[in-house]
């Protein structure tokens, strides 16, 4: 099933149907979509999506002859010389015609022949108008650099480049329009608006049915999740576990994980850079006074999820994974209440990307500060500005009402910030709001539930 990616498609295609030689470079993160955005963006289209694969040169330059013959017609045993000549043939053959050549995975080509983005350059110089190339992987980093490294060959010879990253909210709640709302906020608070895991779920079973099935079953799906979204130079290597669970249990800071898994702050920061690279560890800001101060946070909640009761549950799950599901449903409920911030916060994202703001702010992110000029800490849920507006978003997934003592305290917390800054507020809540805060609705208060959540943009 394929959901989403329309800004993403229109660009692919308006590039197809455009009569000039197209180079495109997509990436992002593993299990993210591209492979299924490239093959959609293929459909009725003429031309080739290559899966490179972790083999040596030679067997991957067999497995791309063995889809050019079968594209043209050649006995399926017949091995190109080489890239050179396997890349001629495909350009023959589209002679005059809009033609895709695409290379998923690419990296792995590249470490089995560092020599390989030569050859394309080569090749892209020398094609003809009618080719689309595009190359695609999850080692962001090493596609980064060969597009953006002034000594590679490849460097200025891309027309276009895409990160891929999660789907939008309305997109992802395509997956959920048979559920309740509150259902909703359930599952979104564990997958976030990560395709892939939306896509595993079975929504004619429960959510917890869903859970107990997919990761506490030590054949479900999830049950080895680190694997799946690893790149090939970590997953082994048991530091990058150590990290992260260390980041899901609150140790926040380089000093902190590094005390808690007895490793030097230097090697902790280096490998830490790798998980942001990668986009499963997220950099924030917090403040301590007038001092900005760093932390760390696993961005994705399932994987936060894993770390928090798969990790050190595996050899039990093994044995009894309904028992050890059923002895911690109510830290995963808890779980499931504080994921209702980062899903009301991709809500907010996307009014903002639509322009239902009023203005076009950078992403909302949520605001943390130790010490304040309150003598108190602060946390905000979400918060963005531009130079005459603040925007101010709180979330309160309890069994009781959004009330205004809440929306007082929340107005005391924001006015460490410049009183020049108008305050705009939105506040979510699961339980609605109490009569009192309905009267102040208004240009500057705005009230959602989680019926106007999942209404209809």
């Amino acid at each position: 099933m394929f959901v989403g990616r329309k800004k993403e498609l229109e660009e692919l295609n308006r590039r197809y149907f455009g009569n000039k030689k197209e180079f495109g470079v997509i990436y992002g993160r593993r299990r993210i979509g591209k492979s299924l955005l490239i093959s959609e963006f293929l459909k009725g289209k003429e031309g080739i999506l290559y899966q490179a694969k972790e083999d040596s040169s030679y067997g991957n330059l067999s497995s791309l002859s063995y889809e050019i013959d079968k594209l043209l017609n050649l006995p399926l045993s017949f091995i190109f010389h080489n890239y050179e000549e396997a890349f001629d043939a495909l350009i023959k053959y589209a002679e005059g015609r809009r033609f895709v050549i695409a290379i998923d995975e690419y990296p792995y080509l590249l470490k089995q022949d560092k020599s390989f983005s030569s050859i394309l350059q080569r090749i892209i110089d020398n094609a003809p108008d009618n080719l689309y190339f595009i190359i695609s992987g999850s080692d962001i980093s090493m596609l980064k650099e060969e597009i953006e490294n002034h000594s590679s060959p490849l460097y200025k010879r891309r027309t276009f480049e895409m990160e891929i990253k999660r789907l939008r909210f309305s997109e992802s709640i395509e997956y959920l329009t048979s559920l309740s709302n509150e259902e909703k906020v359930n599952y979104l608070s564990i997958t976030s608006t990560y395709p892939y895991y939306l896509s595993a779920m079975d929504f004619s079973k429960s959510f917890e049915d869903n859970l107990a099935f997919l990761l506490f079953n030590q054949y479900g799906a999830f049950f080895s999740l680190p694997d799946q979204l690893l790149s090939n130079s970590t997953r082994t290597q048991d530091i990058y576990n150590a990290i992260l669970k260390a980041i899901a249990k609150r140790k926040r800071s380089v000093r902190d994980i590094s005390l808690a898994i007895q490793e030097d702050e230097a090697k902790v920061n280096k490998y830490l850079n790798v998980l942001v690279a990668q986009e499963l560890v997220e950099k924030k800001d917090t403040y301590m006074g007038n001092k900005k101060t760093v932390y760390y946070d696993v961005s994705d909640p399932l994987l936060r999820f894993w770390y928090l009761f798969i990790y050190d549950n595996q050899e039990r799950i093994k044995l009894n994974g309904e028992m050890v599901f059923e002895s911690l449903k109510e830290k995963i409920k808890e779980f499931v209440s504080f994921g209702f911030e980062d899903v009301s916060r991709d809500y907010m994202n996307e009014l903002n990307a639509r322009g239902l703001l009023g203005d076009i702010y950078s992403p909302l992110k949520s605001f943390k500060a130790d010490k304040s000029p309150l003598n108190r800490s602060i946390e905000i849920d979400g918060l963005s500005s531009n130079k005459d507006t603040l925007i101010v978003m709180e979330c309160k997934y309890r069994n009781i009402a959004f009330n205004k003592k809440m929306f007082d305290h929340l107005v005391e917390s924001v006015s460490i910030f410049p009183d020049k800054l108008e305050r705009k507020y939105y506040l979510f809540s699961k339980n609605g709001f109490e009569d009192d805060l309905v009267s102040l609705k208004g240009d500057s208060i705005h009230l959602y539930s989680l019926e106007d959540i999942f209404r209809s943009f």
